[in-house]
């Protein structure tokens, strides 16, 4: 949890304010919202990127995007 959010920093492309991490061993679950589908795409590349994680369950949504 600590890394991934440590990593969101490093990306100005990513506003990890609108992200909630929640994780327990390898598995990692992203919520909340997001400006952009790259923005999405790119919060969960980077939870993969993060040591020890084995799962990314990514249920962040887009502003503005219909259910």
């Amino acid at each position: 949890c600590c890394w991934i959010e440590a990593l969101f920093e490093r990306h100005a492309e990513i506003d990890g304010t609108g992200i909630r991490i929640a994780s327990q061993g390898g598995r990692v679950v992203l919520t909340g919202t997001v400006r952009s589908w790259r923005e999405r795409d790119l919060a969960e590349r980077v939870a993969w990127s993060a040591p020890g994680v084995t799962e990314v369950e990514d249920r962040v949504t887009v502003q503005g995007d219909a259910p």
